[in-house]
């Protein structure tokens, strides 16, 4: 079997580190790098740092690691520096830390370099603001030929935003946290050329997750990998439950591009608004748009199902 080669782009927040140990707990997959984007939740280094600690927690040998800039193609946004602070820290959760780090790359010439060398199309799984990405495309336009799609965790197509969520205090009720820190980046991507396929708000809503899923994922967790992620859920959805629901935004966004099959798609012509103003980020429907492949549903128990038994070294479900 050949398996899909994948280069994840994170902003490593604690939804991604199940993204993490999926994808490098997947037998299906060849996980060829763990890209940090230095505009999302946590800090470009520290999360280099944690992303290798948890390849390692997952025994994933030979993953490349890198991060990019930390400021965006255009405005100032960022996640709340408390919630840096705290994301960085890794919720507290004890991780044990290496005794040696690999090389940390700039993220743009490391994605570069694989799409250059890796003899098939490389499917991306972006589930952060699209910084890295934006500027890979711009700078090395001729390696766009050698990306399969770019899957994206991003934007509110017809639901309201989650900026109120953490940041009560900003203006915006239409925009969705990796396209508000760098929404010129999204819109790059999604003019790139390269097909995109979205994973917005509209589905993520769908799937929250429930008490009765982390009592299942808890029965089924036997691994180091496997309890850390359990730790996570616990604290987020757990007795400290927060006043908003939480979602397994970036999982989903990586099993869809690991198996398409598992989500419904709608073809749409979109843009993201980059003026300053209540808009700001938000996803317009335009005959003047970029095509993108849309998931409009995803089968919640068919991926409630895969994530368990990735991650949990099961038998992978159909």
């Amino acid at each position: 079997m050949i398996k899909k080669s994948i280069i994840l782009d994170t902003d490593m927040s604690p939804d991604s580190w199940a993204a993490v140990i999926f994808l490098a707990s997947h037998p299906q997959i060849d996980l060829l790098a763990v890209s940090i984007s230095g505009t999302g939740e946590s800090h470009g280094e520290i999360g280099a740092r944690n992303a290798a600690r948890l390849l390692a927690l997952a025994r994933k040998k030979n993953v490349r690691v890198g991060f990019g800039q930390p400021t965006p193609l255009k405005g100032s946004e960022h996640f709340p520096g408390f919630m840096r602070w705290v994301i960085d820290r890794l919720l507290f959760i004890k991780l044990p830390k290496l005794l040696e780090y690999p090389e940390f790359e700039d993220s743009e010439e490391m994605i570069a370099s694989i799409l250059r060398a890796c003899p098939q199309p490389v499917t991306i799984a972006a589930v952060g603001p699209q910084t890295n990405l934006a500027n890979v495309l711009t700078k090395f336009p001729d390696l766009r030929k050698h990306i399969e799609s770019i899957t994206i965790m991003g934007g509110a197509v017809d639901v309201p935003g989650n900026i109120h969520d953490v940041g009560f205090w900003i203006k915006n009720d239409v925009a969705e946290w990796n396209f508000f820190c760098d929404p010129l980046a999204a819109k790059t991507v999604f003019e790139s050329g390269v097909p995109v396929r979205l994973v917005p708000l509209d589905v993520t809503n769908q799937v929250p997750v429930t008490k009765a899923f982390v009592e299942e994922f808890s029965r089924q967790a036997k691994t180091p990998a496997a309890n850390f992620i359990l730790q996570m859920l616990r604290r987020i959805v757990g007795k400290f439950r927060r006043k908003v629901d939480f979602f397994l935004w970036d999982p989903m966004t990586c099993a869809a591009a690991v198996d398409p099959s598992i989500c419904k798609f709608i073809e749409i012509k979109l843009d993201v608004v980059i003026k300053a103003g209540p808009k700001w980020a938000s996803i317009e429907k335009t005959e003047e748009g970029s095509k993108v492949f849309v998931v409009k549903k995803i089968d919640k128990r068919r991926f409630e199902n895969i994530f368990i038994d990735v991650i949990c070294k099961s038998k992978i479900s159909r």
